[in-house]
């Protein structure tokens, strides 16, 4: 029984690591704390490595000292990260980098954020040259938590409203300058038959 359980919980984490490390997987989270904003981003080292290699085809990355490394992931970063909240710009301010074995984190303190948010609009385009890739986006707002995932399907984009400090789907409105079209459908076909009557009479 014993061996059992051992064999079930070392399953359990190699399944939790390989999550964790997934090169075709990013997490980003962003907590908002008042008006200020930080977010982390997680990466496997490998899937970002290729990214980049993609990216930037023409930079020789193993003569690049660790700081011009640096410098060009977090800049990766905040060139494909464009967030949008109640229709203000959100911008990447000061942020660091941390390279692991497996994994690469990376924090940004945002730009102000407003008091109450209404809408949101996010569009991560980082490591979509990796195929079949997708982007967790989190957000903690006043103690509640939600995600959207982001990839191919969405291009990457998506855009929510609030509800209790909740994320859902953002309501597609109807545009009404099309309705006259519908409403003279019906008063054309009523004159042309009372035309057609009156010309047969």
């Amino acid at each position: 029984m014993k061996k059992i359980f051992i064999f079930c919980l070392l399953t359990l984490l190699t399944i939790k690591m390989a999550y964790a490390h997934n090169p075709l997987s990013a997490t980003y989270y962003l907590e908002v704390k008042q008006e200020l904003g930080i977010l982390n981003v997680s990466v496997s080292q490998a899937g970002f490595q290729e990214a980049l290699n993609k990216h930037y085809p023409e930079v020789e990355f193993d003569k690049l000292s660790a700081i011009e490394y640096k410098k060009l992931a977090v800049d990766y970063i905040k060139g494909n990260f464009n967030l949008t909240v109640n229709g203000n710009q959100v911008q990447l301010l000061n942020g660091g980098l941390k390279l692991g074995d497996h994994q690469t984190d990376l924090k940004f303190i945002t730009s102000d954020l407003p008091d109450a948010f209404n809408t949101l609009a996010i569009n991560i385009d980082a490591f979509k040259e990796n195929e079949h890739h997708q982007t967790v986006f989190s957000l903690s707002l006043n103690g509640v938590s939600d995600k959207v995932i982001l990839s191919e399907k969405n291009n990457y984009g998506t855009s929510v409203e609030f509800e209790d400090s909740k994320m859902i789907a953002k309501k597609e409105s109807f545009n009404t300058k099309y309705l006259w079209f519908f409403t003279a459908i019906p008063v054309i076909i009523v004159g042309k038959k009372l035309f057609s009557s009156q010309k047969d009479s």
